[in-house]
């Protein structure tokens, strides 16, 4: 008996048909994706700045309390980029603006960045710290959702937001030894700290980094040893600031080319 022709016809066409509907289907996802992918690449760029400013922030209020009132005018100008840079985030699409760890943020912010009018350095240091770690849980969350991960599982998926906890290491020495070297003196407590700070920096040394890198890290360890744990710190507040702060952009430059290898791979 032969087949009629309508049922020809419709053996033919839904397997077809089912076919075009898979590969739209696999398209829209695909290009669902790489929007998703590009909108999350530009938040961990703004929030990087974010994260940088806000840690500097944290140096020179913890300085200007104990004792440097020079820093007083870059602190108020930093305020300024901090929240251009917050307006830049919210601006920057949906998912943030309406994310609780952001709005957390936001208004944790409102109450820290004059926090250290009141005088009182370890509070402010901690205020930061708790800040700064939710900014880092908020760029996990970022790298999560919008799949930024390479599918290969090559150990460079994870080693760029590892990077940024290197240079919060590096951001709380930098806050500390700004803070003793304006007053001049190191509590014990402070030594313990630092040192402990310190230990963490010198395991993090990739041996793969620039030598420059490498070299100025060391010499801040150093300096860390040699000048600010001891009885008489014998650095300038300004002077080491910077030098911390060269460091922190070492590791950041780092992780800003990890971001663009992750973002040219996946173009």
């Amino acid at each position: 008996m032969q087949t009629p022709l309508a049922l020809t016809i419709i053996l033919l066409v839904v397997p077809v048909g089912f076919v075009v509907l898979l590969i739209v289907s696999l398209q829209r996802r695909r290009r669902q994706a790489s929007k998703l992918f590009v909108q999350g690449i530009g938040y961990i760029k703004i929030l990087r700045s974010l994260l940088t400013y806000i840690q500097q922030h944290r140096g020179l209020t913890t300085g200007f309390i104990n004792g440097n009132s020079a820093a007083k005018q870059d602190i108020e100008a930093l305020e300024q980029k901090i929240k251009y840079t917050m307006g830049d985030v919210a601006a920057a699409g949906e998912w943030m603006r309406n994310n609780v760890k952001w709005s957390s943020l936001v208004d944790h912010w409102s109450r820290l960045s004059v926090l250290y009018l009141q005088g009182d350095a370890d509070k402010n240091f901690k205020q930061h710290n708790v800040l700064i770690a939710n900014l880092l849980y908020l760029i996990d969350d970022v790298a999560d959702v919008h799949h930024l991960t390479k599918v290969t599982g090559d150990a460079m998926d994870t080693d760029w937001r590892y990077l940024l906890s290197i240079a919060e290491y590096i951001g709380q020495a930098r806050a500390l030894g700004t803070g003793v070297a304006a007053k001049g003196e190191c509590s014990s407590v402070l030594r313990i700290q630092l040192n402990h700070l310190r230990n963490k920096i010198a395991s993090s040394i990739d041996t793969t980094w620039p030598e420059q890198s490498r070299t100025e890290i060391h010499h801040l360890l150093h300096c860390i040893e040699t000048q600010l744990v001891v009885d008489r710190p014998s650095i300038q507040a300004a002077d080491y600031f910077k030098l911390a702060t060269r460091c922190i952009e070492h590791v950041l430059n780092q992780f800003d080319r990890q971001v663009d290898r992750l973002e040219y791979d996946r173009s």
